[in-house]
């Protein structure tokens, strides 16, 4: 019994001890994690107040440094005086824009006017957009789903300069699933103006191709044929978009809101503070914003970059309407509606099909040519001349320039629309 009682007292001294060792254990193995745990949540804290991101006002001030009076709403390129404040301001200022973008914190206000100081840093200057990566890309893609129109807007405007001839930008904004978002905001019945002219801009140059052409990286694009176009010679695409535009062309909802919001123009009537010309007198933070004016340009040069695809050019030709409203935006009045207008009718003909009544006037009368070459090569443009006898060429399938040309009294006129009067004019 001696015994037993002893080796009983030894069993309870080694379990006590090895209780409390474990206990020890336990301890020391939380206050390591805590220690750990510490230093990430004061580095999270320190991240939001360390300066690497900027305020609402120190933003406004910094846009304003950036920007001087250059209030156009649409900026195609940046002002001599944005291009001498882009290094001083941008150098040390884009990377806090950009965290600020990123900082879930961040209220949307300071993120629309990071987008817009972003916008201004990268404007024709490759250096500071070639800045941009991974986090960037799916920050400000998040923000084109904000609810606030405005901050959207910016966000949008951000991709569509960002994506302009860097294959970084153009594929990373892809991938964080730009076009989805961007789409919804056209598709989108109660979708602001302003957003959807900068969530059309931003798809076009998604959807573009670039070029090693010197100056600018824009491809040029020649007809080899009735139905194929390609890269002029001498040219190498840098950054392909036509992944992009195929992800566009599937989604026919998005191609017909874009022909309908096309059709919306040109603009019609003198230029006024009223009746802004988006690529003149438009200007930011004002009724502007809202004009139906500011919309069919980058309808018009999304659809433009879509034609380069065969499927694209169908779905845009479908109808009798859309090739009629491009043919007036490549007549507009306003020079930004009409570089995209003839652009996009060079993208889906190889010759110009449209015939006005009177050709200074873009909202007269008008015949669209059907889509012809004739056994020789020749286009119905070729035909602005022609006798009875020779409208009577015929295709390889067997249709007739008197079919398909409007100078031959064929295409697809409108109502009172004279054949005569369009070929004098044509003559000229």
């Amino acid at each position: 019994m001696a015994q037993n009682s002893g080796s009983d007292k030894i069993h309870r001294t080694n379990l006590r001890m090895m209780f409390s060792f474990k206990m020890t254990y336990v301890v020391l193995c939380f206050a390591s994690l805590l220690l750990l745990f510490i230093p990430r949540v004061s580095r999270a804290v320190t991240d939001v107040n360390d300066g690497s991101t900027l305020t609402s006002s120190e933003l406004q001030d910094l846009v304003l440094e950036l920007k001087g009076d250059d209030n156009r709403l649409m900026r195609w390129s940046a002002t001599d005086y944005t291009k001498q404040k882009q290094q001083s301001v941008c150098d040390e200022h884009l990377p806090k824009a950009l965290q600020t973008i990123e900082t879930s914190s961040s209220d949307t206000s300071a993120q629309a006017l990071a987008c817009e100081l972003a916008t201004f840093c990268i404007t024709d200057n490759p250096v500071q957009r070639a800045r941009l990566g991974t986090n960037d890309y799916a920050a400000i893609v998040n923000l084109v789903a904000s609810s606030d129109s405005h901050t959207a807007a910016m966000a949008s405007h951000l991709i569509y300069i960002a994506s302009f001839s860097n294959k970084q930008n153009q594929q990373g904004f892809f991938q964080a699933g730009a076009v989805l978002r961007l789409s919804l905001i056209i598709k989108n019945a109660s979708s602001s103006k302003l957003a959807i002219m900068w969530a059309a801009a931003a798809l076009q140059n998604l959807a573009a191709s670039y070029c090693n052409s010197k100056g600018n990286g824009r491809c040029s694009w020649d007809w080899q044929s009735l139905d194929i176009l390609s890269i002029s010679e001498g040219l190498t695409i840098t950054s392909d978009g036509s992944s992009i535009r195929q992800k566009m062309v599937a989604d026919s909802a998005l191609i017909k809101k874009l022909k309908n919001l096309a059709c919306l123009g040109p603009v019609k009537g003198e230029m006024t503070d009223q009746n802004p010309y988006v690529g003149v007198n438009a200007v930011v933070g004002g009724t502007h914003d809202e004009s139906s004016n500011i919309v069919p340009w980058a309808a018009t040069g999304l659809l433009k970059n879509l034609a380069l695809e065969p499927a694209g050019r169908l779905l845009i030709e479908d109808g009798d309407t859309t090739l009629k409203c491009i043919c007036r935006m490549a007549h507009s009045p306003d020079w930004l509606e009409e570089n995209k207008g003839g652009g996009t009718l060079h993208y889906l003909r190889p010759s110009d099909p449209c015939w006005f009544q009177d050709d200074d006037y873009e909202n007269g009368k008008l015949c669209v040519d059907d889509r012809f070459l004739d056994k020789n090569g020749y286009t119905c443009s070729d035909y602005d001349k022609a006798t009875d006898e020779e409208c009577l060429a015929t295709n390889a399938s067997g249709t007739s320039a008197k079919t398909a040309c409007c100078a031959c009294g064929g295409g697809k006129p409108e109502a009172s629309w004279s054949v005569s009067s369009s070929v004098d004019q044509a003559g000229q």
